[in-house]
């Protein structure tokens, strides 16, 4: 287009339109909003519990204590054989493996305590008693090995000194030889 005195203007860009790499900026921060924003509402949503969050709350030896006081049922969820080496007292051995069917018939309003040797086995119980639909529970998280009270175990029972077995007999020794 040229102007009165001859010399060309430059033409005038279309308005409202941007510029190719203005828009692709624009899209990667939208989509770098979106992503951030999810990353946090998933962390959000599948953090684990803490604290007395959805009917489950954490505690230490002290608070084992004060909730045995209190009436709670204590169930220890290790094995058979680590229950019988020491456990925490009072304490009701139900094995992980056999939790899920003994607790179906447990009281669901009645408050339950869990616990096992490191915290991995009563976090599965916890998972198990929720779903189930308790409304209280006490999880010893850091197990038993953060256990700072005394334990009783079934050995310290069957060892006592009237209830050991008397010699009945005088010991006798075989020795076999043989000249082959």
């Amino acid at each position: 287009m040229a102007s009165k005195n001859g010399t060309k203007r430059p033409s005038p860009t279309p308005s409202g339109k941007k510029s190719s790499s203005g828009a692709s900026t624009s899209k990667a921060l939208i989509w770098t909003i979106v992503a951030v924003a999810l990353v946090i509402g998933g962390f959000l949503l599948l953090r684990p519990s803490t604290g007395s969050s959805s009917g489950v709350t954490n505690i230490d030896t002290n608070g084992v204590l004060k909730a045995q006081q209190e009436g709670v049922r204590v169930i220890d969820v290790r094995s058979t054989g680590e229950y019988e080496a020491g456990h925490v007292p009072g304490a009701e051995n139900v094995p992980i493996d056999q939790f899920a069917a003994a607790s179906a018939s447990w009281d669901k309003n009645a408050p339950l305590l869990v616990y096992c040797a490191t915290g991995a086995r009563s976090s599965e119980a916890v998972r198990i008693l929720q779903s189930a639909g308790f409304k209280t529970i006490y999880h010893f998280n850091e197990g038993l090995q953060a256990w700072t009270g005394k334990l009783d175990s079934a050995n310290a029972a069957s060892t006592s000194p009237t209830s050991a077995p008397k010699p009945t007999a005088t010991p006798v020794m075989y020795e076999f030889y043989t000249d082959w």
